[in-house]
């Protein structure tokens, strides 16, 4: 999320924003989805999986694709709720 931003930007809002993310409710839903949409078997075979070096660096570079993706996901998304607003 702060890839983009300038370096003294950043830290400070990741700081800020570790102060005041609720770590405990993120990691209960993020188990109860995953037990909901995951069977024990996926589970494992997904834990496993990132285990092994190649799943590692795999995971890895998922999270610079992630900080890569959301800004131009958010921008197509806003360009298209102006879109919508001007249809109404």
């Amino acid at each position: 999320m702060t890839k983009n931003m300038l370096p003294k930007r950043r830290e400070e809002y990741k700081t800020l924003f570790s102060k005041y993310l609720n770590i405990e409710a993120i990691t209960k839903d993020m188990k109860e989805s995953l037990v909901k949409n995951f069977t024990a078997d996926e589970l494992k075979a997904l834990a496993d999986f990132y285990e092994t070096p190649i799943g590692k660096s795999a995971l890895k570079k998922m999270y610079t694709y992630d900080a890569e993706m959301m800004p131009k996901l958010k921008a197509e998304l806003l360009k298209a709720q102006e879109k919508a607003n001007q249809e109404k």
